[in-house]
C-alpha cells in the first residue's frame, strides 16, 4: 500500500448522531434513497449501558457528500427524490 492508495480512500465524514442504531438505520435508508453511500457506526465503547458523555450511534458519508446527507436528514427534507 502507498501514501497514494490511502489519499483514494478519505475517512468518513460524520453528518448525524443518534440515540439508538434504530434510528441511524433510518438515516442510513434515506441516504440510500437519495443516492448517497452511508454508514453506520457504533459509538458505544463496549459497554452495553450508555453512560453520560457515549457518543451514540454515528451516521457517516463521503466528504464530498457530507452537504448534501446533512441536509437531506434535516427535519425539512423529508419527500423521497423523484424517479
Amino acid at each position: 500500500m502507498t501514501a497514494d492508495d490511502v489519499n483514494d480512500h478519505p475517512q468518513p465524514t460524520a453528518v448525524a448522531s443518534y440515540a439508538t442504531e434504530g434510528e441511524a438505520d433510518v438515516a442510513q435508508a434515506k441516504l440510500r434513497a437519495y443516492g448517497i453511500e452511508a454508514v453506520v457506526d457504533e459509538q458505544n465503547e463496549g459497554g452495553v449501558i450508555r453512560t453520560e458523555g457515549d457518543g451514540g450511534v454515528v451516521v457517516e458519508v463521503r466528504p464530498e457528500d457530507a452537504a448534501d446527507a446533512a441536509e437531506i436528514l434535516d427535519e425539512g427534507a423529508s419527500a423521497l427524490p423523484e424517479e
